[in-house]
């Protein structure tokens, strides 16, 4: 198969022609000048990044040529890591983690490399063979060009961007250009062994995306000097190897290198020594190389990585079958799949039949786009079509076919493996602890954090380990200090294990910071800075929150710098919920000053300043809008169980809160008359409750609510708030049963349409017991007797409700008009 640049004339019709007027003759030159410099002894092999087809060229190249030398596309630096690269012990996925000064922070890049990466064939056939190895890249520290976290030091942006390569796809019915790279060169049909075929057609996949772009675009990006640097070391190295060169680099770069090296650019070597520097390094900054170990699920393009595979766990597999069993490849795929979806539980189990005729349309989609074997679209198609419920792919087998197609493979580095520095922080704080580091195996540990203060330590090195996300550790048990729950649990229980996706996670920190410390603090100052930006910038207990997390993790700076915040913000903040929340943490932070190692003087005087804030927005929740009156009577409930806890706080004196001005605040809320009326039966609920308010005023002023001339309406929304704050007390007052049994037998059908729905809110707060008593005693007021509703089971909706009534209001006109209405109610009565 070779490519072609021209038109297709069986191509679709909106597809259009490929490439522009000159590619054609511009491709056949340069590769005239390649095969000339392949006969002077430098063999180009471009490649896409992690593609198996190739990695296997590549393998055939260097196995054929027996270079002298093999030069990689790859920073320089990396040259001092390839003893480490090359051991015996080193196994893939692994990547290569690069920390620089950049502007004035801290870096990283990552070069990832998998079994089925060229580079990592080139460099293990390399050093099989004695053949010298050289990273001819130029060094991180020389670029310049788009930010790090835009591009990696392996990136393929460009083709996706490629016009060119946008019309070869829709010229081959193709839906992008990953899908047309498969259909070209990894379902490749023919002998394994081609790899001058494959490689001059990768070559030329090069040539055609490079056409899209100006010059002056490749500058400044960065490009034309990295080229120029690999220009200049491939000539160092032309002129001082005593054999054949390989050079594996990026088929995007290999048409420059080619034109450079033969004479055609002759600016690149002035551009490399006019390549300006950036900045040395920073003082105390971390900076350096290192070999880590990877995950291989991180090489997917979906994830975020610009040179990533789409489904590397598939390219995994197609990696290590052979030529005869990558035809078996779908079969397998399909019956992995559907295994993990049904151990996972899937409520529509993956069966036999459906496997089968998943496999069947692999096989067919495969013969209708002519390729030898079914690939990765054409699986993917078949699972989507054959596995799907009705509409949806269900949860349970969409996950499987992440976890087939993703991967989940861990690579390994020789024990010794320099490791970077914040990574070594956590393994050496880790070993300070007594954590077990010996193997990934899980464990449990129980920790006294109250009672001994190594227990403190290592409960804050595992809290710190979660907040950053490394996955060493999740709590199972005990105290909530972040969001204040379980305060009272004496011992905390973690689950923790030391894995490769530990050292993956922690190498992706190292661009964030020096230290684990430094990590934190970084994100608790974005976390807060994001808050500022938010609708919730005037509240105060999400700062308290950071507040929490920021001692809970050892961060003692942050944790006082930020509970000056909230003692700034507490006064003003005018949302009930925040201002409750934020002082019973802060409470909860005072009494937790020994557990959490770290005393915060400013919470309490804090919290003394929250109390009259908290009773001015308690009076304010009189004038409450109707629609928001459920709402803001759990948020009053919430405030009542702080303002109980405080008055009954066994703190010393010294550290114990007023809470008088609360007591009042809630003896003027019940005292007003214009308080909304599901806030005054709340008030008045509690108020007897808690025995601040008497039974017989509460009955009073039932008898107000719900009274001749009284609104139906608002005496059923001050129901809703006494049954809301405390059902109970609709069995333990005559007077408020009485009332409210009055209330619904004087409604006519009208009136108990519109008050069903509060009336059906207000008696779903008792509990089932509750309401079995409720029901005996509305049977014994009617007649009815206890024995026509005792182990009744009624299933009527709200619905049913309506329709009765209305049909009853049918009724009662036909009587009505036919002046049979009197009789009816006498014979009623």
């Amino acid at each position: 198969m070779t490519l072609a640049a021209g038109p297709d004339p069986g191509a679709p019709p909106d597809a259009g022609p490929v490439g522009s007027p000159g590619l054609d003759e511009r491709l056949d030159q340069i590769r005239r000048t390649r095969q000339q410099l392949e006969g002077d002894g430098c063999f180009f092999a471009p490649i896409r990044h992690h593609s198996p087809a190739c990695a296997r060229a590549v393998a055939a190249l260097i196995g054929q040529v027996r270079p002298a030398a093999v030069l990689i596309e790859g920073p320089s630096a990396f040259d001092a890591l390839t003893p480490w690269l090359t051991a015996a012990e080193t196994s893939p996925p692994v990547a290569l983690l690069s920390l620089r000064r950049h502007g004035d922070q801290t870096a990283s890049w990552f070069y990832p490399l998998a079994d089925f990466s060229p580079e990592w064939v080139a460099l293990r056939r390399a050093a099989a063979q004695g053949a010298a190895i050289g990273f001819i890249d130029q060094p991180l520290e020389d670029r310049s060009g788009p930010d790090p976290d835009e591009l990696g030091l392996l990136d393929e942006v460009y083709y996706a961007r490629s016009r060119t390569l946008d019309a070869l796809a829709r010229r081959e019915r193709c839906r992008d250009h990953d899908e047309l790279w498969d259909h070209l060169f990894e379902l490749r049909p023919g002998p394994g062994n081609d790899w001058r075929g494959l490689l001059d057609d990768v070559f030329a996949w090069g040539v055609m995306a490079r056409q899209d772009y100006q010059p002056a675009v490749l500058a400044a990006e960065g490009l034309d000097a990295r080229e120029a640097c690999m220009a200049a070391r491939l000539a160092d190295w032309r002129s001082r190897a005593d054999g054949p060169l390989v050079v594996v680099t990026g088929a995007f770069h290999t048409p420059a290198l080619v034109e450079a090296l033969a004479g055609k650019r002759l600016s690149a070597g002035k551009r490399l020594s006019a390549a300006s520097r950036r900045p040395g390094p920073v003082p105390g900054a971390v900076e350096g190389d290192w070999l880590i170990r990877y995950d291989l699920a991180r090489f997917d393009a979906h994830g975020g990585y610009h040179a990533g595979v789409r489904s590397p766990g598939y390219h995994q597999r197609l990696w290590d079958a052979s030529e005869a069993d990558r035809p078996r490849l779908a079969a397998a795929c399909l019956v992995d799949v559907a295994a993990a979806a049904n151990a996972a539980g899937a409520t529509e189990k993956v069966s036999l039949a459906a496997v089968m005729e998943a496999d069947l349309q692999a096989e067919r989609l495969a013969s209708l786009r002519g390729h030898p074997w079914p690939g990765r679209a054409d699986l993917l198609d078949a699972c989507v079509s054959c596995f799907s419920q009705g509409q949806a792919m269900p949860p349970a087998t969409r996950d499987a076919i992440a976890q087939v197609f993703g991967g989940s493979k861990l690579g390994s580095v020789p024990a010794g493996t320099p490791a970077p520095p914040i990574t070594a922080e956590a393994r050496r704080r880790a070993a300070a602890g007594r954590f077990n580091l010996t193997n990934s195996a899980p464990r449990h540990t129980v920790l006294d954090v109250r009672r001994s203060a190594s227990a403190r330590r290592r409960a804050q090195f595992l809290a710190l380990m979660s907040y950053l996300g490394t996955g060493f550790g999740r709590q199972t048990a005990g105290p909530d200090y972040v969001f204040g729950r379980g305060l009272g649990r004496l011992r905390e229980e973690w689950d923790y294990a030391w894995t490769p996706l530990v050292e993956a996670a922690l190498a992706d920190l190292a661009g964030e910071g020096a230290t684990l410390a430094a990590v934190a603090g970084a994100r608790l100052r974005q976390a807060e800075r994001v808050l500022a930006d938010s609708p919730q910038r005037r509240s105060s207990q999400p700062v308290v929150r950071l507040v929490a997390q920021a001692a809970l993790i050892g961060l003692g700076d942050e944790a006082r710098r930020l509970a000056d915040r909230v003692a700034a913000l507490v006064a003003d903040d005018n949302s009930l919920a925040s201002v409750t929340g934020c002082l019973r943490q802060l409470l909860g932070l005072w009494r937790s000053r020994d557990r959490l190692g770290l005393a915060l003087p400013q919470t309490l005087a804090t919290a003394a300043r929250a109390v009259p804030q908290l009773a001015y927005l308690i009076g304010q929740s009189a004038q409450v809008k109707a629609a928001d009156e459920t709402e803001r009577i759990g948020q009053l409930l919430a405030a009542a169980a702080l303002t109980r806890e405080l008055t009954e706080d066994p703190a010393s004196p010294a550290e114990r809160l007023d809470a008088t001005p609360l007591d009042d605040a809630w003896r003027r809320l019940r005292a007003r008359p214009d308080t909304a009326p599901g806030v005054a039966g709340c008030a008045w609920g509690l108020g007897v409750q808690a025995g601040q308010a008497d039974v017989d005023d509460l009955a009073r002023r039932v008898g107000t609510a719900f009274g001749p001339g009284a609104d139906p309406t608002e005496a059923v929304r001050f129901l809703a708030g006494v049954m809301q704050a405390t059902p109970d007390l609709l069995l333990h007052i005559p007077e408020l049963f009485e009332a409210v049994n009055d209330v619904i037998a004087r409604a006519d059908g009208d009136d108990f349409l519109r008050l069903l729905p509060d009336l059906r809110r207000s008696f779903s707060h008792l509990k089932p017991l509750e309401t079995a008593r409720l029901a005996e005693r509305v049977a014994a007021l009617t007649g009815v007797g206890t024995a026509a509703v005792a182990g009744a089971e009624w299933r009527l909706s709200e619905d049913d409700l309506r329709r009765g009534v209305t049909l009853e209001q049918r009724l009662r006109q036909g009587l009505a008009d036919d002046g049979l209405l009197g009789w009816a109610e006498a014979v009623e009565a």
